[in-house]
Order: C-alpha cells, then sequence, then structure tokens
C-alpha cells in the first residue's frame, strides 16, 4: 500500500487485541497513537490534536460516551470527528452517539475494508475543509494572502514590536496606471499582469517572516518584522528594481513603456517615539501616534500617496510617529 499524506489517529480501545488488530490495519497513517483508557485518550488529544478518533464505548470509568461529551466541550478538540467502536448492534445506542455528537460507528471485530473506507472518508473529507480554510486565507489569483489575514498578521506584529522595541515597516507596492493597463489589454492579461508583479515583490520580501498580501485592485502590502527604515528601504528598491525587470509592456495611454511600481512604506524604527508613549504634552491625536496597527497602514499609505504624485516608479518612506506629529500639528492650526 502507497504511504498515507500525514493524518493523525488516535485509538482509544480497553482491549489490546483491539488495538493491535487496528494498528495493522491503519499501518500507514501517521501519526498513530493509542490509548486503553479514556482519560489517557483525552491527555494525548489535548497534548496534541488530533485530524480522527476511534473510540469504543465499553470502557471501564470513563466510557466512550463520556469521551466524547468532553470532546465536544472542548473547543480544541470539538471538531475532531470521532468514530465509535462497538460490538452492541443496538439503534438506542447508535442514536445516542450520534446525538452526542459521533460521526460514524464500526462494529466489532473490525474488518479491515471497512475500516480503511471509513477512515480514508474523513482524510478526504480533512483534506477538503483544509483547502477550504486555505482558501478563505489566501487571494487566488496571486497567492498573496488575504487583506484580512494581512491585518491579522499585521496585529501580532505589531504588538510584539510594542513589547520589545523591535522595528516594523509596511511597505504597500501600487502598480502604476494598472486600471489604464486593463483596459487596453483586458482582463485575462491584467490578471497575468498581477501575478507577475505579486511574484516580484515576494521575492523583494525573501525572509519566511516576510508576508505579502493582496491590498486592494492592483495594491499589493509587504509586511517586514523587525526591518528598519534603512532595511525597508532597500526592499523597496529591489521590489521596484524586480518589477522592472519583468518588462511587461504597459498601455500606451500611461506614456510608460512597461508596467513599474510605486511603493510607500511605513515604518517604525528604535528612533521612533516610544508606542503610546509620544507627545503626551501635544495634542491628544499626537498622543495616540503608533497606538494602533491601522496607524502604520494610514503612514504607509501617505507615503505611497507621496511617490504616486511624485511620478511613480520611486519610493517614499515615512516615520508613523512624524507623520502623527505633522497631523496634530495641522489640527492644533485649525
Amino acid at each position: 500500500m502507497a504511504a498515507q499524506e500525514r493524518f493523525s489517529i488516535l485509538l482509544v480501545d480497553d482491549d489490546c487485541t483491539v488495538i493491535r488488530i487496528l494498528r495493522h490495519i491503519l499501518a500507514d497513517f501517521d501519526p498513530l497513537r493509542f490509548a486503553t483508557s479514556g482519560r489517557v485518550a483525552l491527555k494525548l488529544a489535548r497534548a496534541s490534536v488530533p485530524d480522527l478518533v476511534l473510540l469504543d464505548i465499553d470502557m471501564p470509568e470513563l466510557s466512550g460516551f463520556d469521551v466524547c461529551k468532553e470532546f465536544k466541550s472542548d473547543p480544541t478538540l470539538a471538531q475532531v470527528p470521532i468514530i465509535f467502536i462497538t460490538s452492541h448492534d443496538s439503534p438506542q445506542l447508535e442514536t445516542l452517539g450520534l446525538q452526542l455528537g459521533a460521526a460514524d460507528f464500526i462494529g466489532k471485530p473490525p474488518h479491515a475494508s471497512l475500516v480503511l473506507a471509513r477512515v480514508r472518508t474523513y482524510q478526504r473529507l480533512k483534506t477538503l475543509s483544509d483547502t477550504l480554510r486555505s482558501a478563505v486565507k489566501m487571494d487566488f489569483l496571486t497567492g498573496a494572502v488575504t487583506r484580512r489575514e494581512l491585518e491579522k498578521a499585521l496585529t501580532q506584529e505589531w504588538l510584539r514590536s510594542q513589547r520589545s522595541g523591535a522595528p516594523l515597516a509596511l511597505l504597500l507596492g501600487d502598480i502604476d496606471g494598472f486600471t489604464a493597463y486593463n483596459a487596453e489589454f483586458g482582463e485575462e492579461k491584467g490578471d497575468a499582469c498581477l501575478r507577475g508583479v505579486a511574484d516580484a515583490l515576494r521575492l523583494a520580501g525573501h525572509r519566511p517572516t516576510d508576508v505579502l498580501g493582496r491590498y486592494a485592485g492592483g495594491t499589493f502590502a509587504l509586511l517586514l518584522p523587525e526591518t528598519d527604515a534603512q532595511g525597508a528601504s532597500t526592499v523597496a528598491q529591489r521590489a521596484i528594481d524586480a518589477v522592472d525587470a519583468l518588462q511587461i509592456v504597459h498601455a500606451v495611454s500611461t506614456g510608460r513603456s512597461h508596467i513599474t511600481v510605486s511603493v510607500g512604506v511605513g515604518f517604525r524604527d528604535s528612533s521612533s517615539p516610544p508606542i503610546g508613549h509620544a507627545h503626551r504634552d501635544s495634542s491628544s491625536e499626537a498622543s495616540r501616534i503608533g497606538a494602533v496597527p491601522d496607524d502604520l497602514i494610514a503612514t504607509a499609505e501617505r507615503a505611497l500617496q507621496s511617490a504616486g504624485a511624485a511620478g511613480g516608479r520611486q519610493a517614499r518612506l515615512v516615520d508613523v510617529a512624524a507623520f502623527y506629529k505633522s497631523q496634530a500639528a495641522v489640527s492644533a492650526r485649525n
């Protein structure tokens, strides 16, 4: 039998003979763990959540039904499918098990073909579920994460930066004249252009911790943890050069020979005022400089506007603290 993809199964039965039979039948699944009591099963499951549980109903101390109740009442375990193993042929017991949240039943003694068919069914369901979850997190066209996932990652990195004082940068890269490109060449070529630019930006932010996100239309975001202004400037220029190297012919109406990007970077580095403590003697707006992740987004957007207004195909960097200090000064004058 060919090796199976990783699929974690927990076998729970106080009868060691049944455990040995199931272990032989499911030998190609990995990891495969065993428990001969309900308490041990719960301990193993909480230490590492399984993808599937095969659970005996008749066990001392904690019955299979008791274990099932514990699973379904624990948020981390509630979605794990449970197949009951039983020697009983009782519609009442089966009904009770299903009401408790069990997914299926297998009779004893277990037959190899039936056990494998049931287990493979739940393996396929898990694969489908994982694919759907990934689809929610990822932009199918470009392979970048969605804006929602990007904002989640930004929040995590922002809080980490707040605790540690580590620098943080957010780069926004906008395809210059992308609307005109789409109008002249059509949606199919527009999609190909987006994929090419996404790949170029992904190469520009090449560290495993860098996160590329689809921001909006022809705009991408690149989250750069532990990156100061100098490092962000280097990545921004690398992004501009990488898109230039694609040599994608641009729309005639733009006056550009090929596709280019404008880049705006919002950053906070060690020289920026401490988060949430800057300018407390100034206005209320200034006192919240860098207080929330959206501040970094707004700063990057302002930097991108500046790069575009200057003609595009260039980068502008703005310190989040300096940006909000200037905003506070304008508010004070008004």
